[in-house]
């Protein structure tokens, strides 16, 4: 469907899958300005209705009778990779409705366990996994989980959402990223690693927003599944970049391409319809102190850096990103804690990576 934003007259091709299943006005952030396109769905192809566009977009409307400046020759080729990209993004695959789905019925408190069960029995290779996990060392359960309703009554609401959660996103998060020299377990056990280590802070200091947690750290690195390709194809734009180590990779992708892996998974995540707040948190993971003291972004913050002092996941960025100083502060944690937290995070890791090895 081809569509054009009222506030910058870009006109983009909207995949279908976007709004078939809608049954009330849906909003697209617009990949150009970040205004809103307001999809009616009628009898008639959908037409966009203006909204209110951010201060950076209204700022960029110029009377017709003044001519745009000229852009420099060398920031062309920058700002179109820019420009590529966010177009792109309108293409996305979807994410995996499960899991965001297994997260509302965890959340609703009228929902039941026959609810979250249901979700996924009409998927047998997702049942599998699920079960394989359910009967699993980490989840300790002294008996063998026979079937989905069983393993709902002996695990509980939420620690089944969440083996959904992790069963849903493995195929996802176990991809070859080239760009960042990632083999196809690095993201996956990272990943992994951020989701029990925001789950495990969660629990100590903010028991409120675990489930959250536990979501927002396995998803805060997807965004670089988003840039792989552009950043294999400016490789040696990169190396340059990074070969005397003054810049971290979060640094260069911002120089190169116009933004890093988190803001690029945050404007993604508006198009998968994430909740606000975790979107928020993936976007300032590596800056937690911008986030107007967002407590999630500090906690997936701390995560991500605990996840990498385990040794899981680092790619080439052999220069990482340093711990923001408020964070300890900020989740009322001392530095003596972090040593049990590593531990606990990797004996987590080593027994869920072993089952999944094992399917």
């Amino acid at each position: 469907m081809r569509l054009e934003c009222p506030n910058c007259s870009e006109i983009f091709n909207i995949s279908e899958e976007l709004i078939l299943t809608e049954q009330q006005p849906i909003r697209i952030p617009c990949p150009e300005c970040e205004g809103q396109l307001k999809l009616r769905l009628r009898s008639i192809a959908p037409k966009a209705v203006r909204e209110e566009a951010p201060a950076a977009a209204q700022e960029k409307q110029m009377p017709q009778s003044v001519s745009r400046p000229r852009l420099l020759p060398d920031r062309v080729g920058s700002l179109s990779l820019r420009s590529r990209i966010l177009r792109n993004l309108i293409q996305l695959p979807p994410m995996p409705n499960i899991i965001l789905k297994a997260q509302e019925i965890v959340a609703d408190p009228s929902s039941s366990l026959k609810d979250l069960a249901n979700v996924i029995e009409a998927d047998p290779g997702l049942v599998a996994r699920v079960m394989t996990l359910a009967n699993s060392a980490y989840f300790g359960v002294s008996t063998m989980v026979s079937s989905i309703q069983h393993a709902s009554v002996l695990l509980g609401q939420k620690t089944l959402g969440q083996i959904i959660t992790l069963s849903a996103s493995a195929t996802l998060l176990s991809q070859r990223l080239e760009g960042y020299g990632m083999k196809p377990e690095d993201l996956w056990l990272h990943s992994l690693a951020a989701s029990f280590g925001a789950k495990y802070i969660a629990a100590k200091r903010r028991p409120n927003l675990v489930d959250d947690a536990f979501m927002a750290g396995l998803l805060h690195d997807t965004g670089k599944i988003l840039l792989d390709p552009y950043i294999s194809e400016n490789q040696k734009v990169f190396e340059a970049l990074l070969g005397d180590g003054g810049r971290t990779f979060l640094q260069a992708e911002k120089e190169v391409l116009g933004f890093d892996h988190a803001e690029i998974m945050y404007r993604a995540s508006r198009f998968w319809r994430f909740p606000e707040g975790l979107g928020t948190a993936i976007r300032y993971h590596h800056a937690p102190s911008l986030s107007d003291e967002n407590a999630l972004a500090y906690i997936v913050h701390l995560a991500d850096i605990l996840a990498e002092w385990a040794g899981f996941g680092t790619g080439k960025d052999r220069n990482p990103c340093p711990m923001d100083e408020e964070a300890l502060t900020f989740l009322d944690l001392q530095e003596e804690e972090l040593e049990p937290l590593l531990k606990a995070i990797t004996e987590s890791v080593q027994k869920i990576a072993q089952e999944f090895k094992g399917n």
